[in-house]
């Protein structure tokens, strides 16, 4: 899709989108062309020195089997995005050049960013069709937390406006709390600012390890809840280990694919039940082999092709 029109973009994202049943409340449905069901991998924890150039990068996740890549275009990210207008079509055409395809972007986007949309029209026009913003933060010092949720609901309706004017959808991250001003840890709150969104407009990148680390057993009726708006599952595993300063605490560690504690199998069945067909996003978040690229990346997409492939 690199150079298209992006208003042509725009309007037949539209025409794509308006024979699926995505109201509020209704079960997830794929628009064409949004990638259900491929596999993409987080470019973040590929950066310079772990893979050299981009060219490496796209090589290595082509030989392994994915389908495409979501670019970091943010501060120290694969683009800066002051750079987005030429070094972002220039990703978007290196990827393309090995087969992978270009869907989805993680962005430091803001409520009220000056350069969101001149940002946004430039990933519309290389085949994006959501971006991952940066995360929302309560703030009890300065206001309530009913306050704050009234703030996020506006963040949301900004970027849903956004989305409007560039065709590209906001996917929010439900992320696991490393304090208690993150926004979107339970999906509980993600939920009550969204709920009567366009979920084509605006969405969520479910996380199922950020979410049964935070909430644990009853981690799936935040799943069930949020169904509708999943644009994207993020996968990582993890399992606890002892806390050195203190025996009676545990602590996240982030381990390879199919070694941590979680349900990888519930989550597939949750997501089919609820109609979720959405592209996979797979994080490399935890320490891994760089002796042996190729093998570590293979191992990790093979892991969850098997939990996922029906």
């Amino acid at each position: 899709m690199t150079g298209i029109d992006r208003r042509a973009f725009v309007a037949g994202s539209a025409i794509a989108l308006a024979g699926c049943t995505t109201g509020v409340g209704s079960s997830a449905c794929p628009a064409a062309g949004t990638g259900a069901g491929e596999w993409h991998v987080f470019s973040k924890m590929f950066q310079p020195p772990v893979t050299k150039s981009p060219e490496e990068l796209c090589a290595l996740m082509s030989g392994a089997g994915f389908d495409g890549i979501q670019w970091t275009v943010r501060p120290k990210g694969h683009v800066e995005p002051s750079a987005a207008r030429t070094e972002l079509p220039r990703l978007c055409r290196i990827a393309e050049s090995f087969g992978l395809r270009n869907r989805t972007i993680c962005t430091d986007l803001k409520p009220g960013d000056a350069n969101a949309e001149e940002v946004l029209k430039v990933a519309a026009d290389c085949g994006i069709v959501h971006q991952r913003p940066a995360y929302f933060f309560y703030d009890a010092k300065r206001e309530s937390f009913r306050q704050s949720l009234d703030r996020f609901r506006r963040g949301f309706a900004w970027f849903a406006d956004l989305a409007e004017r560039t065709g590209v959808r906001m996917a929010y991250q439900n992320h696991s709390s490393w304090g208690p001003s993150v926004f979107g840890g339970v999906i509980w709150d993600i939920h009550e600012c969204i709920r009567d969104l366009d979920p084509r407009l605006v969405g969520v990148e479910y996380d199922p390890m950020h979410a049964f680390f935070e909430t644990s057993l009853s981690w799936s009726h935040g799943l069930e809840l949020i169904a509708p708006w999943i644009a994207a599952v993020d996968l990582k595993d993890f399992h606890y280990r002892p806390d050195p300063k203190d025996a009676r605490k545990v602590r996240k560690a982030m381990v390879p694919a199919g070694e941590g504690i979680v349900p990888w199998g519930e989550a597939h069945r949750l997501l089919a039940a609820n109609g979720v067909k959405v592209p996979y996003i797979v994080h490399f978040e935890h320490k891994f082999d760089t002796a042996d690229l190729p093998a570590t990346v293979k191992r990790e997409i093979g892991v969850f092709r098997r939990v996922f492939t029906d």
